[in-house]
Protein backbone atom coordinates (compact mmCIF):
# COMPACT_ATOMS: atom_id res chain seq x y z
CA UNK A 1 0.00 0.00 0.00
CA UNK A 2 0.81 3.62 -0.90
CA UNK A 3 -0.31 6.84 0.94
CA UNK A 4 -0.68 9.38 -2.09
CA UNK A 5 -2.39 12.53 -2.95
CA UNK A 6 -5.45 12.06 -5.73
CA UNK A 7 -6.41 14.14 -8.21
CA UNK A 8 -9.73 15.75 -8.20
CA UNK A 9 -10.97 13.22 -10.75
CA UNK A 10 -9.18 10.19 -8.96
CA UNK A 11 -10.98 11.50 -5.47
CA UNK A 12 -14.21 11.82 -6.82
CA UNK A 13 -14.49 8.55 -8.69
CA UNK A 14 -13.64 6.86 -5.57
CA UNK A 15 -15.85 8.97 -3.14
CA UNK A 16 -18.87 8.82 -5.22
CA UNK A 17 -19.24 5.50 -4.99
CA UNK A 18 -18.26 3.93 -1.06
CA UNK A 19 -21.15 3.05 1.29
CA UNK A 20 -18.85 5.78 3.80
CA UNK A 21 -19.19 8.32 1.26
CA UNK A 22 -20.87 11.76 2.13
CA UNK A 23 -21.11 15.11 0.67
CA UNK A 24 -18.31 16.75 3.87
CA UNK A 25 -16.17 14.68 2.02
CA UNK A 26 -16.52 15.71 -1.49
CA UNK A 27 -14.38 17.10 -4.87
CA UNK A 28 -17.33 19.69 -4.22
CA UNK A 29 -16.73 20.61 -0.47
CA UNK A 30 -12.86 21.19 -1.64
CA UNK A 31 -13.68 23.36 -3.86
CA UNK A 32 -15.57 25.21 -1.53
CA UNK A 33 -13.16 25.37 1.00
CA UNK A 34 -10.61 26.37 -1.31
CA UNK A 35 -12.82 29.09 -1.75
CA UNK A 36 -13.46 30.41 1.35
CA UNK A 37 -9.09 30.16 2.20
CA UNK A 38 -8.55 26.74 3.60
CA UNK A 39 -5.65 24.61 2.01
CA UNK A 40 -7.35 21.39 0.92
CA UNK A 41 -5.11 18.11 0.15
CA UNK A 42 -6.80 15.01 -1.22
CA UNK A 43 -5.09 12.46 0.29
CA UNK A 44 -5.50 8.23 -0.25
CA UNK A 45 -3.86 5.05 -0.39
CA UNK A 46 -3.40 2.79 -3.07
CA UNK A 47 -3.22 -0.57 -3.47
CA UNK A 48 -0.77 -1.11 -6.23
CA UNK A 49 -2.94 0.81 -8.83
CA UNK A 50 -6.28 0.71 -7.09
CA UNK A 51 -7.87 3.59 -4.61
CA UNK A 52 -8.50 1.79 -1.29
CA UNK A 53 -8.95 4.77 0.82
CA UNK A 54 -9.59 8.37 0.64
CA UNK A 55 -9.64 12.09 2.30
CA UNK A 56 -10.32 15.76 1.84
CA UNK A 57 -7.73 16.93 4.38
CA UNK A 58 -8.57 20.94 4.88
CA UNK A 59 -6.29 23.58 6.74
CA UNK A 60 -5.63 26.94 8.02
CA UNK A 61 -3.65 28.28 10.19
CA UNK A 62 -1.90 24.90 11.23
CA UNK A 63 -5.12 23.50 12.37
CA UNK A 64 -5.84 20.26 10.19
CA UNK A 65 -9.75 18.95 9.74
CA UNK A 66 -10.82 15.60 8.31
CA UNK A 67 -14.35 16.01 8.53
CA UNK A 68 -16.19 12.53 8.24
CA UNK A 69 -13.41 10.87 7.15
CA UNK A 70 -11.56 9.21 6.04
CA UNK A 71 -13.35 7.01 3.35
CA UNK A 72 -12.43 3.57 3.80
CA UNK A 73 -13.41 0.27 4.95
CA UNK A 74 -13.33 0.14 8.80
CA UNK A 75 -13.38 -3.03 9.40
CA UNK A 76 -9.99 -3.64 7.99
CA UNK A 77 -8.35 -2.85 10.61
CA UNK A 78 -4.61 -3.21 8.60
CA UNK A 79 -5.78 -0.29 6.67
CA UNK A 80 -7.06 1.74 9.30
CA UNK A 81 -4.01 1.47 11.08
CA UNK A 82 -1.99 2.88 7.92
CA UNK A 83 -4.24 5.49 7.26
CA UNK A 84 -3.86 7.15 10.72
CA UNK A 85 0.01 6.45 10.30
CA UNK A 86 0.31 7.92 6.93
CA UNK A 87 -1.52 10.59 8.22
CA UNK A 88 0.34 11.68 11.21
CA UNK A 89 3.79 11.41 9.28
CA UNK A 90 2.22 14.25 6.09
CA UNK A 91 0.90 16.47 9.39
CA UNK A 92 4.06 16.36 10.43
CA UNK A 93 6.17 16.96 7.17
CA UNK A 94 3.74 19.62 6.73
CA UNK A 95 4.17 21.49 10.18
CA UNK A 96 0.74 21.52 11.36
CA UNK A 97 0.01 22.60 14.75
CA UNK A 98 -2.95 20.02 15.63
CA UNK A 99 -5.07 17.48 13.47
CA UNK A 100 -8.81 16.71 14.23
CA UNK A 101 -10.12 13.55 12.98
CA UNK A 102 -13.76 12.67 12.81
CA UNK A 103 -14.49 9.05 11.43
CA UNK A 104 -17.94 8.49 9.37
CA UNK A 105 -18.02 5.65 11.41
CA UNK A 106 -20.98 4.61 13.49
CA UNK A 107 -21.33 3.44 17.06
CA UNK A 108 -25.29 2.99 17.60
CA UNK A 109 -28.86 3.18 15.74
CA UNK A 110 -31.14 4.36 17.67
CA UNK A 111 -34.77 5.15 18.25
CA UNK A 112 -36.14 8.79 18.83
CA UNK A 113 -36.51 7.86 22.83
CA UNK A 114 -32.56 7.11 22.62
CA UNK A 115 -33.25 3.35 22.48
CA UNK A 116 -30.56 1.27 20.68
CA UNK A 117 -31.48 -0.48 18.64
CA UNK A 118 -27.86 -1.78 17.06
CA UNK A 119 -25.29 -1.71 18.11
CA UNK A 120 -21.86 -0.64 15.19
CA UNK A 121 -18.32 -1.22 14.92
CA UNK A 122 -17.05 2.37 16.23
CA UNK A 123 -16.09 1.27 19.56
CA UNK A 124 -13.06 -0.55 17.37
CA UNK A 125 -12.34 2.50 15.75
CA UNK A 126 -12.02 4.86 19.03
CA UNK A 127 -9.71 1.95 20.53
CA UNK A 128 -7.38 1.88 17.59
CA UNK A 129 -7.30 5.92 17.01
CA UNK A 130 -6.28 6.36 20.90
CA UNK A 131 -3.52 3.58 20.62
CA UNK A 132 -2.26 5.64 17.81
CA UNK A 133 -1.86 8.58 20.27
CA UNK A 134 -5.06 10.90 19.62
CA UNK A 135 -7.35 12.04 22.17
CA UNK A 136 -10.78 11.16 22.08
CA UNK A 137 -13.45 13.81 22.26
CA UNK A 138 -15.27 11.72 23.98
CA UNK A 139 -19.20 10.49 23.66
CA UNK A 140 -20.57 14.30 23.52
CA UNK A 141 -24.17 14.88 23.43
CA UNK A 142 -24.03 18.69 22.08
CA UNK A 143 -24.44 19.66 18.31
CA UNK A 144 -21.06 19.74 17.11
CA UNK A 145 -20.51 22.31 14.05
CA UNK A 146 -17.19 20.06 12.24
CA UNK A 147 -19.06 16.70 12.53
CA UNK A 148 -22.24 15.81 14.20
CA UNK A 149 -22.13 13.11 16.52
CA UNK A 150 -25.79 12.22 16.00
CA UNK A 151 -27.81 12.92 12.70
CA UNK A 152 -31.33 12.23 12.38
CA UNK A 153 -32.29 10.26 8.93
CA UNK A 154 -35.57 8.99 7.58
CA UNK A 155 -34.81 5.38 5.28
CA UNK A 156 -36.97 5.09 2.67
CA UNK A 157 -36.73 1.54 1.35
CA UNK A 158 -39.97 -0.17 1.28
CA UNK A 159 -42.30 2.52 1.28
CA UNK A 160 -44.23 2.75 -2.23
CA UNK A 161 -46.17 6.23 -2.12
CA UNK A 162 -46.29 9.45 0.21
CA UNK A 163 -49.82 8.09 1.74
CA UNK A 164 -47.14 5.15 3.24
CA UNK A 165 -44.67 7.74 4.14
CA UNK A 166 -47.00 10.45 5.80
CA UNK A 167 -48.45 7.22 8.37
CA UNK A 168 -44.94 7.00 9.28
CA UNK A 169 -44.89 10.97 10.79
CA UNK A 170 -46.47 11.57 14.16
CA UNK A 171 -49.95 12.74 14.33
CA UNK A 172 -49.63 16.38 14.86
CA UNK A 173 -47.29 16.55 11.99
CA UNK A 174 -50.00 15.36 9.75
CA UNK A 175 -52.26 17.76 11.65
CA UNK A 176 -50.00 20.85 10.60
CA UNK A 177 -49.64 19.28 7.50
CA UNK A 178 -53.08 19.01 6.53
CA UNK A 179 -53.75 22.78 7.92
CA UNK A 180 -50.92 24.71 5.76
CA UNK A 181 -50.68 22.84 2.92
CA UNK A 182 -53.79 24.88 1.31
CA UNK A 183 -51.64 27.71 1.81
CA UNK A 184 -48.57 26.97 0.91
CA UNK A 185 -46.26 26.34 -2.10
CA UNK A 186 -42.55 25.61 -2.58
CA UNK A 187 -40.28 27.55 -5.17
CA UNK A 188 -36.82 26.83 -6.35
CA UNK A 189 -34.21 29.21 -7.06
CA UNK A 190 -33.47 30.12 -10.12
CA UNK A 191 -30.57 32.66 -9.97
CA UNK A 192 -27.89 33.26 -7.59
CA UNK A 193 -29.88 36.68 -7.75
CA UNK A 194 -32.08 35.30 -5.36
CA UNK A 195 -30.26 33.71 -2.70
CA UNK A 196 -31.20 36.69 -0.60
CA UNK A 197 -34.86 35.34 -0.16
CA UNK A 198 -33.64 32.08 1.40
CA UNK A 199 -30.51 33.53 3.55
CA UNK A 200 -33.04 36.08 4.78
CA UNK A 201 -34.90 33.21 6.51
CA UNK A 202 -32.06 31.33 7.80
CA UNK A 203 -30.80 34.73 9.12
CA UNK A 204 -33.46 35.07 11.07
CA UNK A 205 -33.23 31.60 12.63
CA UNK A 206 -29.83 32.12 13.23
CA UNK A 207 -30.78 35.28 15.36
CA UNK A 208 -33.09 33.96 16.93
CA UNK A 209 -31.38 30.91 17.97
CA UNK A 210 -27.95 32.65 18.92
CA UNK A 211 -25.78 31.58 16.00
CA UNK A 212 -23.64 33.57 14.22
CA UNK A 213 -24.31 33.76 10.31
CA UNK A 214 -22.62 33.40 7.21
CA UNK A 215 -22.03 36.05 4.50
CA UNK A 216 -24.27 36.14 1.76
CA UNK A 217 -20.84 35.00 -0.34
CA UNK A 218 -20.46 31.49 1.42
CA UNK A 219 -24.18 30.54 -0.23
CA UNK A 220 -22.63 31.83 -3.73
CA UNK A 221 -19.87 29.32 -3.40
CA UNK A 222 -21.92 26.87 -2.76
CA UNK A 223 -24.22 27.51 -5.56
CA UNK A 224 -21.58 27.46 -7.89
CA UNK A 225 -19.56 24.47 -6.28
CA UNK A 226 -22.33 22.14 -6.10
CA UNK A 227 -24.21 22.97 -9.21
CA UNK A 228 -27.13 20.49 -10.10
CA UNK A 229 -26.50 18.55 -7.99
CA UNK A 230 -27.79 21.24 -4.63
CA UNK A 231 -31.31 23.05 -4.70
CA UNK A 232 -32.14 26.16 -3.18
CA UNK A 233 -36.15 26.07 -2.19
CA UNK A 234 -38.33 28.31 -0.34
CA UNK A 235 -41.49 27.68 1.48
CA UNK A 236 -43.82 30.65 0.56
CA UNK A 237 -47.39 31.94 1.10
CA UNK A 238 -49.74 31.31 -2.64
CA UNK A 239 -51.51 34.46 -1.98
CA UNK A 240 -48.64 37.17 -1.83
CA UNK A 241 -45.34 35.22 -2.22
CA UNK A 242 -43.91 35.84 0.86
CA UNK A 243 -41.41 33.59 1.87
CA UNK A 244 -41.90 31.81 5.19
CA UNK A 245 -38.99 29.29 5.10
CA UNK A 246 -36.02 28.11 3.05
CA UNK A 247 -33.40 25.32 2.44
CA UNK A 248 -30.61 24.34 1.24
CA UNK A 249 -30.55 20.78 -0.30
CA UNK A 250 -27.35 18.79 -1.37
CA UNK A 251 -27.98 15.28 -3.10
CA UNK A 252 -25.29 12.81 -2.91
CA UNK A 253 -24.86 9.25 -4.55
CA UNK A 254 -25.75 8.06 -0.89
CA UNK A 255 -28.64 10.76 0.21
CA UNK A 256 -30.00 13.67 -0.08
CA UNK A 257 -28.75 16.01 3.13
CA UNK A 258 -30.87 19.21 4.34
CA UNK A 259 -27.85 21.25 4.85
CA UNK A 260 -29.27 24.81 6.09
CA UNK A 261 -32.26 25.89 6.61
CA UNK A 262 -34.27 28.93 8.51
CA UNK A 263 -37.81 30.24 9.07
CA UNK A 264 -39.01 33.43 8.62
CA UNK A 265 -40.41 34.74 12.21
CA UNK A 266 -42.84 36.94 11.07
CA UNK A 267 -44.32 33.75 9.53
CA UNK A 268 -43.45 31.06 11.79
CA UNK A 269 -46.83 29.71 12.74
CA UNK A 270 -47.00 28.70 8.97
CA UNK A 271 -45.25 25.91 9.97
CA UNK A 272 -42.78 26.33 6.77
CA UNK A 273 -40.12 23.72 7.99
CA UNK A 274 -42.99 20.82 8.47
CA UNK A 275 -44.05 21.76 4.93
CA UNK A 276 -40.25 21.82 3.21
CA UNK A 277 -39.30 18.72 4.99
CA UNK A 278 -42.76 16.82 3.70
CA UNK A 279 -42.04 18.13 0.19
CA UNK A 280 -38.60 16.48 0.36
CA UNK A 281 -39.64 13.10 1.20
CA UNK A 282 -42.04 13.42 -1.50
CA UNK A 283 -39.21 14.33 -3.69
CA UNK A 284 -36.40 11.65 -2.63
CA UNK A 285 -39.80 8.78 -3.56
CA UNK A 286 -39.70 10.79 -6.86
CA UNK A 287 -36.46 10.26 -8.14
CA UNK A 288 -35.57 7.05 -6.13
CA UNK A 289 -33.44 8.79 -3.33
CA UNK A 290 -33.46 5.85 -0.45
CA UNK A 291 -32.27 7.90 2.58
CA UNK A 292 -33.14 11.43 3.35
CA UNK A 293 -30.79 13.23 5.65
CA UNK A 294 -32.35 15.62 7.93
CA UNK A 295 -28.90 16.12 9.80
CA UNK A 296 -27.44 17.02 12.79
CA UNK A 297 -29.17 16.83 16.24
CA UNK A 298 -28.29 17.40 20.15
CA UNK A 299 -27.91 13.45 21.50
CA UNK A 300 -30.00 14.41 24.40
CA UNK A 301 -33.35 12.54 24.50
CA UNK A 302 -35.13 14.54 26.93
CA UNK A 303 -37.90 16.83 26.28
CA UNK A 304 -36.14 19.99 25.94
CA UNK A 305 -35.01 18.84 22.73
CA UNK A 306 -36.83 20.85 20.41
CA UNK A 307 -34.91 20.21 17.44
CA UNK A 308 -35.03 16.40 17.89
CA UNK A 309 -38.62 16.49 18.54
CA UNK A 310 -39.24 18.19 14.89
CA UNK A 311 -37.23 16.25 13.19
CA UNK A 312 -38.57 13.08 15.12
CA UNK A 313 -41.98 13.66 13.91
CA UNK A 314 -41.23 12.64 10.37
CA UNK A 315 -40.37 8.77 11.38
CA UNK A 316 -36.73 8.98 11.64
CA UNK A 317 -33.63 6.96 12.99
CA UNK A 318 -31.01 8.56 14.87
CA UNK A 319 -27.35 7.50 13.99
CA UNK A 320 -24.99 8.26 16.75
CA UNK A 321 -21.35 8.58 15.40
CA UNK A 322 -17.75 7.38 16.70
CA UNK A 323 -16.93 11.30 17.30
CA UNK A 324 -13.86 13.16 17.18
CA UNK A 325 -9.90 12.17 17.81
CA UNK A 326 -7.60 15.43 18.45
CA UNK A 327 -3.46 14.89 18.13
CA UNK A 328 -1.93 17.67 19.32
CA UNK A 329 1.35 18.38 17.10
CA UNK A 330 2.61 21.53 18.66
CA UNK A 331 1.29 22.06 21.97
CA UNK A 332 2.89 25.53 22.48
CA UNK A 333 0.96 26.74 19.60
CA UNK A 334 -1.91 25.05 20.09
CA UNK A 335 -2.40 26.89 23.01
CA UNK A 336 -1.93 30.54 21.53
CA UNK A 337 -3.85 29.81 18.81
CA UNK A 338 -7.29 29.18 21.37
CA UNK A 339 -6.00 32.62 22.77
CA UNK A 340 -6.23 33.93 19.48
CA UNK A 341 -9.68 32.60 18.55
CA UNK A 342 -11.10 33.65 22.26
CA UNK A 343 -10.37 37.07 21.49
CA UNK A 344 -11.75 36.70 17.93
CA UNK A 345 -14.74 35.34 18.78
CA UNK A 346 -15.26 38.31 21.20
CA UNK A 347 -14.77 41.23 18.49
CA UNK A 348 -17.19 38.96 16.12
CA UNK A 349 -19.87 38.93 19.15
CA UNK A 350 -19.63 42.68 18.91
CA UNK A 351 -19.74 43.40 15.13
CA UNK A 352 -22.80 40.95 14.73
CA UNK A 353 -24.53 42.72 17.65
CA UNK A 354 -23.85 46.19 15.93
CA UNK A 355 -25.13 44.49 12.83
CA UNK A 356 -28.49 43.23 14.20
CA UNK A 357 -29.28 46.62 15.76
CA UNK A 358 -28.53 48.40 12.21
CA UNK A 359 -31.23 45.99 10.96
CA UNK A 360 -33.44 46.75 13.83
CA UNK A 361 -33.43 50.24 13.58
CA UNK A 362 -33.60 50.13 9.39
CA UNK A 363 -36.49 48.04 10.21
CA UNK A 364 -38.33 50.89 12.62
CA UNK A 365 -37.51 53.76 9.63
CA UNK A 366 -39.27 51.14 6.96
CA UNK A 367 -42.36 51.13 9.45
CA UNK A 368 -41.92 54.57 9.91
CA UNK A 369 -41.87 55.46 5.93
CA UNK A 370 -44.73 52.79 5.50
CA UNK A 371 -46.72 54.60 8.12
CA UNK A 372 -46.47 57.80 6.66
CA UNK A 373 -47.10 56.86 2.84
CA UNK A 374 -49.98 54.81 4.28
CA UNK A 375 -51.30 58.86 5.67
CA UNK A 376 -50.97 60.18 2.37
Amino acid sequence: MKFVELTDAEFRKFERKQACGNFFQSAERAELRRKMGWNVYLLGVKDESKVVAGCLLMERGGEALVQLGPILDYSNTKLVKYWIKSIVEFAKSHNFVVLEVFPPDLLSIRGVKGDVVKELNGAKTEKIFVNAGFTYMGRTVELENKANRWMAVKNLRGFKNMDEIRASYKKNVRNKLRKISPELEVYELKEKSEIPLLAEAVDQSNHKNGVVSRYLSYYEWMWDAWGDQTRFIVARRKEDKAVVAGRILIYHPNEVVSFISGTTQRYKKLNGMTYLQDWLLEDCLEKGVKRANFYGIDGDFSDNNKLLEFKSGFGVDIEEYVGGFRLILQPGKYRLNNAKKAGLNALRSVRNAARDGVKKIRGRKTKVVRKVEASK
